[in-house]
């Protein structure tokens, strides 16, 4: 018995090894070749009610301390920049045609640095200040901190310019970035750095409509555009008995998650403590969450509960953060659609290798931003300001503790500088 199962095992074995050996001798589908294009453009479209943290990367300390007069106005914001590969045909030119929906004229110029000059940045570290205090790291929607809150990271036992180890345990966060030097040698932007990255948009500005960009180092780029900027989120909040912070907000068209969080702080003396939450349900410090999340990467993390889902219009704040913190900022994002255009589009036969001259991405998200505790309703005057109206804020020395000690201390904690305190910031 034992020689004949021995020998049917044999058989079936051999079978099955023929039938692996046919299957790997089938021929497989061709991989299409995917040459990718030498030409990219980007449009990054925000809409800002009150004010923001941001765009996505930690708060300077001067936007911390640019708290916006008129909390309940919204106004648009775009960010357009150009990355080539092709050499320039003598200093590098470039413009987006815009269409008359946006009320800005007829085109947007595209402005690169001057050879041999760097992309803007940040200005040498001189006024580098190391901290002294601490930071207490809460996340999650509640009336109550979950067990095991706050996490606390001692500033003075991390070294100068380094992150605290676990600081960010749990960020896994996908965010594609706009095209930049080295990896594209001529790059354009609109609005242009040294005039203070600020350009007011009229409110009634749409994208809709036919869009074309030129230049002596771009093919013609012609597209057309039926997605808008998002509409304005309203952030609502009211303190429960407990303590606690419920916000509240309305559902806005398009969107695919939200993302909530709040920056305070208290300070005693030169000893200070930052306070930073998170509406994720994975420990989260200042984060990629708010910054412009691609839909599929924004469904994996509603899946994973590091955003709230589409749907979800309301959290809590724990009573426990709210004890925490003299003054503090609230921060909402939702997310939104995105838009890509590859040109020409991908052939159907996989045999044909599929060549791009150009891509163009055109991202969305809304962000509404307030004092922590505070309404945000809107202000007399707030249809003027979102309509382009100059506006001028002049902040002295000093300001709040949400100002001060968030500014100074997360800026020094993440290897930045002490506040520099700003004069005017005035759009032209």
């Amino acid at each position: 018995m034992w020689q004949w199962m021995g020998a049917g095992a044999v058989a079936v074995a051999a079978v099955a090894a023929g039938a692996v050996a046919a299957f790997a001798q089938q021929p497989r589908p061709p991989q299409q070749q995917v040459v990718p294009p030498k030409t990219v453009y980007w449009m990054s479209a925000a809409t800002q009610s009150g004010f923001g943290l941001g765009e996505g990367a930690a708060p300077s300390p001067g936007q911390m301390m640019r708290m916006a007069l008129g909390g309940g106005s919204a106004i648009r914001t775009l960010g357009l920049v150009l990355g080539s590969r092709l050499p320039p045909q003598g200093p590098p030119v470039a413009q987006h045609l815009i269409p008359p929906g946006m009320m800005m004229g007829e085109s947007l110029p595209l402005r690169s640095p001057p050879s041999g000059r760097p992309e803007p940045g940040l200005p040498p570290d001189e006024d580098f200040e190391r901290p002294k205090g601490r930071l207490l790291l809460f996340w999650g929607c509640g009336e109550t901190a979950r067990p095991g809150q706050p996490l606390v990271f001692d500033f003075a036992k991390t070294a100068a310019g380094e992150v605290p180890q676990g600081l960010f345990a749990g960020e896994r966060v996908r965010v594609a970035r706009p095209p930049a030097p080295p990896a594209w040698p001529t790059v354009g932007r609109w609005p242009h750095a040294e005039r203070g990255g600020i350009r007011s948009i009229p409110a009634r500005a749409s994208l809709v409509g036919a869009h074309r960009i030129t230049g002596n180092y771009t093919p013609e780029i012609s597209f057309s555009l039926q997605q808008d900027w998002m509409a304005p989120l309203v952030l609502r909040q009211a303190r429960l008995p407990s303590g606690a912070l419920a916000l509240s907000w309305n559902a806005v068209p398009g969107a695919t998650g939200h993302f909530a969080q709040l920056l305070g702080g208290a300070a005693e003396g030169r000893e200070a403590t930052v306070v930073f939450w998170s509406s994720s349900e994975v420990q989260t410090f200042i984060s990629a969450l708010s910054d412009y999340v691609a839909p599929a990467e924004a469904a994996r993390l509603v899946q994973r509960r590091q955003l709230m889902p589409p749907a979800q219009t309301s959290c809590t704040v724990p009573k426990e953060v709210m004890a925490a913190v003299q003054g503090g900022l609230v921060a909402l994002a939702a997310h939104g659609p995105e838009v890509n255009i590859n040109h020409p589009p991908r052939p159907a036969d996989p045999n044909r290798p599929w060549v791009q001259d150009w891509a163009v991405k055109a991202r969305f998200v809304s962000r509404a931003g307030a004092i922590a505790g505070m309404e945000t309703g809107a202000a007399p005057g707030a249809d003027r300001q979102a309509a382009g109206a100059p506006r001028c804020t002049t902040q002295k020395a000093g300001g709040g503790a949400a100002e001060t000690v968030a500014g100074a201390v997360i800026g020094g904690l993440l290897g930045g500088r002490r506040p520099v305190q700003p004069s005017e910031d005035c759009p032209d």
